[in-house]
């Protein structure tokens, strides 16, 4: 057998998978992680170039700045002896073209569901102020558990930018799927992708394109001027919901399209949410292999991303001769008046059952930043039920949700399930981005990633935030080993530090992240604590403040949970009471209880007491600082009749008897 290629003595190539405009794309496989991964390769032909291997690495670094369930991940870029590559996420599944040739249009519910992913991916890359320029069905990849995945920003730009830097006569794309105003080669806009998704929606529902041409030119002449067709021509039984999006989608003025993918999103799912009404419908569908549309049978093969000539674009519209609009015949008078009643019913008639369905809505709630048990309580209320997923998410803490679908504000029928996804905090040892964070900030971002921060350099700048992090000495997105450490530059005067996140850590890794800091450990203070032992819950100084160096920083640091048992005199007390003579009081008996409390109020810091009382005493068991909806959990042995508060803020908030 021949041995395969291996690049950087890391990547080993498996077999090619696929063809792009200036790619080509292998399945792989990493010696070091184990694992399966997609290998994209640029072409020889382009290798040499320099605009074009700029353009190949923009889409890995534009890629990498995002993270998103459906968005194919980035996991590294390279060149090795004049190969550039990109290595992927393998995504076991194939390309919606392929599903669209192969099954024809897809059923409703199946095609909503694709574009929400879509619309909820493009959402998230616009909020990072990226524009994908080139979403098109060969570049959504289905994975096996039905999952849609967004790949190839090979062309990507911010937003504002023009459509190809210094080419103007050129505008680069993927013609069937090429918004009006990119086909002028005007500045980008995230409503250019609405309507190319728009264009792949109206594919999932017809199994057509909804232009066609026989030159580049030719197809990107009717996206300008020709009147888009209606998603009814091909199917009647679409519910005109559907049609509705897709029309909006597709409108030629980005002024009366939709504003943003999130809008788009919204409408998708309350458009699903309706679809229920239409069970039937969906089974009863028949779908068929597309055997006879030429031009989208091209146009899965031969659809790439190209450049096209604006010049010849407007020749092609100049060339044009504006059809003549003639007076409808007085014989069709009638027929036209019959067709314009029976529309108004039905639009009557979708009014209607809109009203209904806005009057019996349930608002879906907003779970982000909530616990498990917190987004079960609220959605259990609401008679709504859910489904659980997990994720990589840098930004919000592990174990809260932080993101879900439905959205929140939108409206759903009772009993309509709620996928919430859950954070699995950042993945370990991808170096998240932590410029413009504060120091505190930092530190609990990398170390959520299994990082450390390594030498912290002094740098005052005016117009940057006292303790804002400047600059970080490993790129976002790179994959480093657990525990390698990053070095930070931060903005303070000379003499100042900054307090760094100290939650979570061990005391061992607190004192060397004081010391690197010129600060030192203070007053450490132990307290029961469902948390490992050692474990530091919190401080005195809030992570991020401005300090003088040689400040001691004074902590709460766990001891563990509560897990003594009752002295063996007190034992031997409760033996010797039970010989004494029957009318002598019975001993005091003992009780061990786990007790719950969940922290009310907002997301802000609120200051968490909890103390045991009996008939002689009372002690604190418990204090911290936590946010609203954090969980207090605490295991007490006490004597029988003994009772437990619950204090945030100095204010009595539960009482409970063991």
């Amino acid at each position: 057998m021949e041995d395969r290629i291996t690049l950087n003595d890391r990547y080993e190539i498996i077999d090619k998978i696929g063809d792009g405009g200036m790619a080509e794309v292998f399945h792989g496989y990493d010696t070091i992680l184990h694992r399966d991964v997609t290998i994209k390769i640029l072409r020889d032909q382009y290798s040499q170039n320099k605009n074009f291997v700029a353009r190949f690495k923009q889409e890995a670094y534009a890629a990498a700045s995002l993270n998103h369930a459906n968005i194919a991940s980035v996991y590294d870029v390279g060149n090795e002896h004049g190969i550039q590559y990109i290595v992927l996420e393998y995504i076991l599944g194939r390309t919606l073209k392929e599903i669209i040739v192969e099954h024809g249009p897809l059923d409703y519910k199946t095609a909503v569901k694709y574009a929400i992913g879509v619309a909820s991916a493009l959402a998230h890359a616009h909020s990072k102020n990226l524009v994908h320029c080139d979403v098109k069905s060969q570049n959504i990849l289905v994975d096996t558990k039905g999952i849609p995945k967004i790949t190839d920003f090979g062309i990507a730009k911010a937003v504002g930018q023009s459509n190809i830097q210094g080419e103007e006569k050129e505008v680069m794309g993927s013609v069937y799927y090429l918004a009006p105003e990119q086909a002028l080669g005007q500045k980008v806009t995230p409503q250019a992708d609405v309507y190319s998704l728009g264009v792949v929606l109206f594919e999932m529902l017809t199994g057509n394109l909804p232009f066609k041409g026989d030159t580049p030119e030719e197809v990107a002449r009717q996206h300008l001027e020709c009147q888009t067709p209606s998603v009814l021509q091909y199917d009647p039984d679409i519910p005109q919901a559907l049609d509705n999006i897709v029309a909006k989608a597709l409108a030629k003025n980005p002024l009366q399209r939709y504003g943003s993918a999130q809008e788009l999103e919204h409408d998708l799912i309350d458009a699903e949410d309706m679809l229920y009404e239409y069970e039937d419908a969906d089974t009863k569908r028949v779908t068929a292999p597309l055997e006879d549309n030429k031009h989208y049978a091209d146009a899965a093969v031969g659809d790439e991303t190209q450049v096209i000539s604006k010049t010849a674009i407007i020749k092609s519209l100049n060339n044009t001769a504006p059809q003549k609009t003639q007076p409808p015949h007085k014989s069709h008078t009638k027929r036209y008046v019959a067709l314009f009643l029976g529309a108004l019913l039905i639009m009557l008639g979708f009014i209607y059952g809109a009203v209904q369905y806005n009057k019996d809505a349930i608002i879906v709630p907003d779970l982000k930043g909530k616990t498990v048990v917190q987004a079960e309580e609220i959605l259990t209320k609401l008679k709504l039920t859910y489904s659980l997923a997990e994720e990589y998410n840098a930004e919000v803490k592990s174990g809260q949700v932080c993101r879900q679908n439905p959205a929140a504000k939108s409206r759903v029928k009772e009993g309509r399930k709620i996928l919430v996804v859950i954070s699995k905090g950042a993945e370990p040892g991808i170096v998240p981005d932590v410029t413009k964070k504060n120091l505190g900030e930092a530190t609990v971002m990398l170390h959520n990633a299994q990082l450390e921060v390594g030498s912290v350099t002094v740098k005052y700048e005016k117009s940057a935030p006292q303790g804002s992090v400047l600059a970080q000495s490993t790129p976002p997105g790179t994959k480093l080993n657990l525990n390698s450490k990053v070095d930070l530059t931060v903005n303070i005067s000379d003499g100042q530090t900054v307090v760094p996140g100290l939650a979570g850590l061990s005391l061992d890794e607190a004192k060397s992240t004081l010391a690197s800091l010129g600060l030192s450990l203070g007053r450490i203070n132990k307290v029961n604590s469902k948390e490992k032992a050692n474990t530091i819950l919190d401080a005195d100084l809030q992570a991020g403040k401005v300090v003088e160096k040689g400040t001691s920083i004074n902590v709460n640091v766990s001891m563990g949970e509560d897990k003594k048992k009752p002295k063996e005199d007190e034992k031997n007390k409760d033996a010797n009471a039970a010989n004494q003579p029957a009318t002598q009081a019975p001993a005091t008996t003992t009780t061990e209880k786990t007790i719950e409390f969940v922290v009310p109020g907002s997301k802000s810091k609120h200051a968490v007491k909890v103390t045991l009382s009996d008939a002689n005493s009372s002690r604190v068991i418990y204090t911290g600082s936590l946010e609203g909806g954090a969980r207090v959990r605490q295991t007490v042995t006490a004597a029988s009749g003994s009772s437990i508060q619950f204090y945030v803020d100095d204010r009595l908030m539960e009482d409970k008897k063991l």
